[in-house]
């Protein structure tokens, strides 16, 4: 998994899959599949960022968690 800033709003669908990712705007970074953050950097929607420590990625998980 990877971690990215995202800018703008996105989605990426993976080829002969039902599935898809989205992505929203958050100053937080957000945790996603590797093919997922390389197609959003290279649309410009994100800046990809490198990964928090165990602490860190545990406190903003918490913290999305919370929120909703």
């Amino acid at each position: 998994m990877a971690w990215m800033i995202v800018h703008a709003e996105g989605n990426f669908r993976r080829p002969r899959s039902i599935y898809s990712f989205n992505f929203k705007p958050s100053p937080e970074p957000q945790e996603r599949p590797r093919d997922v953050v390389d197609y959003a950097v290279a649309k410009g929607l994100a800046t990809e960022v490198p990964s928090p420590t165990r602490e860190q990625a545990k406190a903003i998980r918490q913290r999305r968690n919370r929120a909703k």
